[in-house]
């Protein structure tokens, strides 16, 4: 079981090497892709992409279209590799780095708060009140996280399954 968010994976696709970057390709809207200049004022369709992301010809790193911000949303990274007849595809799930680094500063302000409690000698529940929220806070975080790894999967895998 890893301590922080995470998982990754092997797959075997039908598809072939090209067929999957092929469809990443359709699916996967490049990340310096600027869509306003094709939005009029009016009511258009939105964008159909299902992930926003690179891809390259051995590999993607994509994370999933989401209507509205999802700061535990996976970062996929994937490695494609294979022939015409069918592929191995790698997937790793993780945390944004930002993301990362703002759940290290958050542990790390918790765990101050305590310390800082344990040196002034104050009771026990200033003490333990702050291990109680990061307690409660990395439930949070290994939940949301498992919800969205789901969901981003599962697109994931109709799209190159």
């Amino acid at each position: 079981m890893h301590l922080w968010p995470a998982k990754s994976e092997m797959f075997l696709s039908p598809h072939g090497q090209e067929e999957i970057i092929r469809r990443m390709r359709l699916a996967v809207k490049p990340v310096k892709f600027q869509s306003f200049q094709n939005r009029s004022l009016e009511s258009t369709e939105e964008d159909a992409f299902l992930f926003n992301g690179k891809v390259s010809a051995n590999g993607f790193a994509i994370s999933q279209v989401v209507s509205r911000p999802n700061n535990f949303l996976p970062l996929i990274k994937g490695r494609i590799e294979g022939g015409d007849s069918g592929s191995l595809v790698n997937l790793e799930f993780g945390l944004f780095p930002s993301i990362k680094y703002f759940l290290i500063f958050w542990i790390l302000l918790m765990l101050l708060f305590s310390t800082i409690s344990i040196v002034q000698n104050d009771d026990i529940l200033t003490i333990i009140f702050p291990l109680i929220i990061l307690l409660a806070s990395y439930a949070l975080i290994i939940s949301r996280f498992k919800d969205a790894y789901y969901k981003s999967r599962r697109e994931l895998m109709r799209l190159i399954g």
